[in-house]
């Protein structure tokens, strides 16, 4: 499988307006989240034991909306305290700074007391605004795109340009993401390549629309890595690690994906089917001159379908993917089929996510969740005396298993309810485990987590 290389890219998607409001007017907004959480997320025998823990966790979120007019408005996504531990308390000589000053601490102290997250993180920044008829889109922006599959949106930011016109029932966006920007000079171990070799970019051109019963979203994405930049010199380290020759030297990269989504209802089904197409990092040659082999340079395809429905007693929900050995992503990205797979929330515990990114080579794991791997799952969820209660079934295996593998599938699920205690403000409880299985004799562990938390929102 492939290593990890997270390239921090982005796709398209259409200018989204807030709700209408008066010129001027600047809207806050967000929500508190705390939970006491207990979790063993490790999937490997208490190996250290450094994926187990106990305690209460929070976060808060505010969203800063500035609107000038209904097409232009400006936008800010502001996460405080993420994921922080609730501790502190004053005991003389024996309390630290670092452990008892949580909520203005801003110096991260690893060697004594793990690492404290910084408090304040402006995740977003953007503007929108439209210009002869043609949106846009400029800043540091939520983007999601192909059911949230070639591109989710987890308050991660993409930087660059978007621009979006509508021709009748069809919507087309055009944009450029900046995935890294270089020093002038080049990146820092190529000095003098120069500013256009040192840069990574991300073109893209979505379109939306209707054809026939099903709306559509195509996607064609284009990722130049110019050759002196960061992600080539990483591009290099991982294709040298996954596959011989010992070494990789690459002069140029790039690769192509194409992605189409339809959804619609068939009867009273609703569907969403998604399929990729990626073809592959130019690699270039290698030190002997042969084109490198590997799973980075492969091309590969990834297709899902997302079903859900109504019952007497509530709404049930499925889904299925499958993605092949050569498959890579745009982004590492946060496919969201269930809580089993991304639970959010502060400290989150992801554990079908955990799995798949430690089904890897020597315990690597993937660059991301979708990239060799196959899952399903169904679930339900049903209101019964002011509670919602959803339970969820998973599975998941790696799609080819490689002679490094420790692990190969996982079945599990979880299992939330939730009901409102005050206005806006939710008691939730949450549980989920997973049975993980093993392979070249790994001895595996059961992976689970207990909570409950309490959300505000305003």
């Amino acid at each position: 499988m492939k290593k990890t290389l997270i390239l921090g890219l982005a796709a398209l998607a259409t200018a989204s307006l807030v709700p209408l409001a008066e010129a001027g007017e600047v809207k806050l907004g967000g929500n508190y989240f705390g939970r006491w959480q207990a979790y063993d997320a490790n999937m490997i025998d208490e190996a250290a034991g450094t994926t187990t823990g106990e305690g209460y966790v929070h976060d808060l979120q505010l969203n800063m909306d500035m609107i000038a007019s209904e097409k232009s408005h400006a936008h800010m996504r502001v996460l405080v305290l993420d994921s922080a531990r609730i501790e502190g308390a004053d005991l003389g000589s024996v309390s630290p700074t670092a452990a008892s000053d949580q909520v203005t601490q801003t110096t991260a102290t690893a060697a004594e007391f793990g690492n404290i997250p910084d408090p304040w993180e402006i995740r977003q920044a953007w503007l929108e605004t439209e210009a002869w008829g043609i949106g846009i889109k400029f800043g540091e922006m939520p983007l999601s795109l192909n059911d949230s599959i070639l591109v989710g949106d987890d308050l991660s930011s993409n930087g660059g340009l978007l621009l979006s016109k509508t021709f009748g029932d069809i919507t087309a966006v055009v944009g450029n993401i900046r995935i890294n920007e270089d020093s002038a000079a080049g990146a820092s171990s190529r000095e003098g390549t120069g500013a256009n070799s040192d840069d990574a970019n991300l073109w893209a051109t979505s379109l939306f629309g209707k054809a026939g019963l099903a709306d559509y979203n195509l996607t064609l994405a284009y990722a130049d890595l110019g050759k002196a930049s960061d992600f080539m010199e990483a591009l290099e380290g991982v294709c040298a690690a996954s596959n011989a020759p010992a070494t990789c030297t690459t002069t140029d990269g790039s690769n192509l994906w194409v992605a189409l989504t339809l959804s619609g209802k068939l009867g009273a089904v609703n569907a969403v089917a998604t399929g990729i197409y990626e073809n592959g990092y130019d690699l270039a040659v290698d030190t002997t001159g042969a084109k490198p082999k590997n799973l980075w340079e492969k091309s590969g395809m990834l297709g899902a379908l997302r079903l859900n429905g109504s019952t007497p007693f509530g709404e049930w929900n499925s889904y299925g993917f499958i993605a092949t050995q050569g498959f890579n992503n745009i982004t590492n990205d946060n496919m969201i089929w269930s809580a089993t797979w991304d639970q959010g929330g502060p400290g989150n515990v992801d554990l079908m996510n955990v799995f798949a990114n430690s089904a890897g080579a020597a315990g690597v794991g993937n660059t991301s969740p979708s990239e060799n791997m196959s899952g399903l799952g169904v679930g339900l969820k049903v209101k019964t005396g002011g509670w919602t209660i959803n339970p969820m079934i998973d599975y998941a295996a790696v799609t080819k298993n490689s002679a490094t593998d420790t692990l190969d599938s996982a079945f599990g699920g979880s299992l939330l309810l939730s009901t409102q205690i005050q206005k806006d403000t939710t008691l939730l409880l949450e549980a989920a485990m997973i049975d993980p299985k093993g392979i070249n004799n790994a001895n595996t562990d059961n992976a689970y987590y207990a909570q409950a938390g309490v959300q505000l929102v305003f």
